[in-house]
């Protein structure tokens, strides 16, 4: 190889490693010239940004790239990319929307005067949000738009409303759209477009791209939106006209812009790439340099002295060859040689450490934690601890959810919106028609961190305990109840709790829980069971001494039907004492003249220590064959 020639060939590999525009293509889906169209400012600095946003997206794709030092062209350095950004991005969009939000449609204003009607116009706007994010496939699709909006600075979402579609939610990257706000209001749209490409091809007049255009005009201080379809070719033609221009029913523009961080005069935000791109140029330059010294090492290069050409021909380079060489004859005094250059691998250490600061560094520009399987090794991994470690990207991200969060309530409020205005568009989500209710759109991150569950519930209860905190609060906060939920929960507690109370008091007396007397006896020791048994108070079992079920009467085997159930009641009532017997007597009584509801009675029965199972088969089941039997009540 000439010298002329190595030098070509080294100059191919820096170029292989610098270019990044041969994969970029494939992001500048959009011709220019329908963005220039929309805008009404220059474009020079829009198209600009784009152009570096495609560059965002090309470190995400392949890795940033870097230089190396020259060559002849007879050696080809490492050119692996260690993809740091990627890294950092990923698990940032993973712990903020790994696990999708809470999101509920909650009561506005006092809940204590909600009717039932609003309690069921409520619920059946929770279960259209829950249906129409399912089918959506929203917790997906909003893991990925959190890497799009990290990578490319902001992302949309765009809600549609069809009879034939249903409700359809789409997030589109900032290559796909463009915005305008209204002057003096920067949290509302004038304008949106969006560009999407429906059939992909290199031939760009073949290539159709659709444009979805809205548009908000104010006059005489009522707003009007209006929309436009259309489809075009990769050129910028227009091709087709699938909407003309013309007003919706919708008095807003049903997209939300999404922006990452930035500062109060920035409307564009920040992409998380740039911030790390030159981290991770120096992690992948210097750990491709220790690389190409390691491989170096591995083949040290050999030297020759006074040694003749055709005795060095095709020597062998395995490992332990040994060589045997004659000395250059020509030579009036040789002095052959062989030898090695062995480098030594000093640095090691000292390169190691560059490495660990240039990724630690990096990963505190986005607050996460640079932890491994080795760093963790012998550490305290409970949740406390845990949440410890990864408390700055915690706070990172509940920063990031001040505007995820009014941007999902902001999305939901014009879902529902748009499903009182198309009405048609919920059919397949609901069966019921949606009812008028003050609302309002709560939305709770969810970190995907072990919690010390028992722990925290253990150390909230003794908080209940001692008044500091309130069972509502506990309720919503374990359980996840709105706040119609817990009263009611609430209400059911304190009733069960009163009939049980009236249920002790009155069977201790020989009265009902409404200070009537009992029935029959007053004063009943026991009370009939199928099978010609009873049970009494003390809990044991023996013979009726009254008259038989109907089952023997018939001269049937009732008794031994009946057998098994007996013992699993016998069994279980053995375990009650006196007092407890007479409340559970007192308890089926009530039911069977229609003093307790069927959910009442189960739930003192359960308070009891008796299963849930259990309680529904007496009071269901077993009705005729046990309440029924009562002789002696």
């Amino acid at each position: 190889m000439t010298q002329q020639n190595q030098k070509e060939e080294a100059a191919k590999v820096l170029t292989t490693i610098e270019d990044t525009d041969a994969y970029l293509s494939a992001y500048r889906k959009i011709p220019y010239s329908l963005i220039r169209q929309e805008l009404d400012v220059d474009a020079t600095d829009v198209t600009e940004e784009l152009n570096q946003i495609c560059k965002y997206y090309g470190i995400y794709k392949k890795g940033k790239s870097f230089t190396v030092e020259g060559t002849n062209g007879d050696y080809t350095p490492a050119m692996l990319r260690y993809k740091m950004s990627a890294t950092l991005v990923n698990k940032e969009a993973r712990f903020l929307f790994a696990e999708q939000p809470d999101i509920k449609v909650e009561p506005k204003g006092d809940v204590g005067e909600a009717t039932d009607d609003s309690k069921k116009a409520l619920i059946i706007l929770n279960d259209l949000v829950e249906t129409v994010l399912r089918k959506n496939n929203f917790e997906e699709i909003l893991l990925k738009a959190a890497k799009d909006c990290f990578i490319g600075k902001r992302v949309a979402c765009l809600l549609n409303f069809n009879e034939e579609d249903g409700i359809t939610i789409s997030f589109l990257t900032s290559l796909q759209f463009i915005y305008e706000t209204k002057p003096g209001n920067p949290r509302e749209l004038s304008k949106f477009v969006s560009f999407t490409v429906i059939k992909e091809t290199k031939n760009q007049s073949a290539k159709r791209i659709f444009k979805k255009k809205y548009e908000a005009e104010w006059v005489d201080g009522k707003k009007t939106v209006y929309l436009e379809e259309a489809i075009y070719n990769g050129i910028g033609e227009k091709v087709e006209d699938v909407t003309e221009r013309c007003e919706i029913k919708l008095n807003f523009i049903p997209a939300v812009i999404i922006i990452n961080d930035g500062l109060t005069s920035e409307q564009t935000g920040e992409s998380d790439i740039e911030t790390l791109q030159d981290f991770e140029y120096w992690y992948s330059k210097l750990g491709n340099a220790d690389s190409d010294a390691e491989r170096k090492s591995m083949n040290p290069t050999k030297y020759l002295v006074d040694m003749n050409n055709n005795s060095t021909k095709n020597l062998s380079t395995s490992a332990g060859a040994l060589w045997d060489l004659g000395s250059d004859q020509n030579l009036e005094a040789p002095n052959p040689q062989v030898g090695l250059l062995e480098p030594r691998m000093s640095y090691s250490d000292a390169l190691k450490i560059s490495l660990d600061r240039i990724k630690t560094a990096g990963y505190e520009q986005v607050d996460m934690p640079n932890i491994t399987n080795e760093t963790l090794s012998g550490m305290i991994t409970s949740g406390k601890a845990l949440k410890a470690i990864y408390w700055p990207l915690i706070t990172r991200c509940k920063e990031k959810m001040k505007t995820w969060g009014p941007a999902i309530e902001n999305l939901i409020d014009m879902l529902i919106k748009g499903a009182y205005t198309y009405p048609n568009t919920i059919k397949n989500y609901v069966n019921e028609a949606l009812m008028s209710v003050n609302y309002e759109i709560g939305v709770t991150q969810n970190t995907p961190l072990p919690e010390d569950e028992l722990e925290e519930k253990t150390s909230d209860l003794a908080e209940i305990e001692t008044k500091t905190l309130s069972r509502k609060s506990y309720m919503k906060k374990w359980r996840g109840l709105t706040d119609n939920e817990v009263n009611d929960e609430l209400r059911q507690i304190a009733l069960e709790s009163q009939m049980l109370e009236d249920s002790f008091a009155g069977s201790s007396s020989g009265f009902n829980g409404d200070n009537t007397p009992l029935s029959g006896n007053n004063g009943a020791e026991e009370f009939s069971l199928a099978g010609g048994n009873v049970l009494k108070r003390d809990g044991t079992q023996g013979k009726n001494s009254g008259r038989g079920d109907k089952a023997n009467q018939d001269g049937q085997s009732g008794e031994q039907v009946q057998q098994t159930q007996i013992q699993e009641v016998s069994q279980s009532m053995s375990k009650l004492n006196g007092t407890q017997i007479s409340a559970l007597i007192s308890v089926l009584t009530n039911f069977k003249n229609g003093v307790f509801s069927q959910a009442q009675a189960e739930a003192i029965i359960k308070t009891m220590g008796f299963d849930a199972e259990f309680a529904k088969s007496l009071l269901e089941e077993e009705q005729e064959k046990i309440i029924g039997g009562l002789a002696n009540v």
